[in-house]
């Protein structure tokens, strides 16, 4: 199960009935990884960001924003780049 979701989609999107997220799962050395994943640290602990178990949640139900993870913004176009290009 993973603690956490991490919102994909641009906020320019806002008013849309839906958000594109994937799930932010704790790095315990077991968990799938894959090329279109991304290992980084929130907090001082270890995730990996699934981002192939991408999917669309209602909006309605993301609420109260625990933290960002804009600085590692790169990797995770690079990410979303390989889900949806190969590259």
């Amino acid at each position: 199960m993973a603690p956490f979701v991490v919102a994909l989609q641009s906020h320019l999107l806002e008013a849309a009935p839906t958000t594109l997220v994937a799930p932010l799962l704790v790095d315990d050395g077991v968990s799938a990884y894959s090329g279109a994943s991304v290992r980084l640290s929130y907090a001082g602990e270890r995730y990996i960001l699934s981002v192939p178990e991408m999917a669309a949640a209602d909006a309605n139900l993301l609420r109260d924003p625990v933290g960002t993870l804009a600085e590692h913004e790169d990797a995770i176009r690079r990410a979303l780049d390989r889900v949806f290009t190969g590259f």
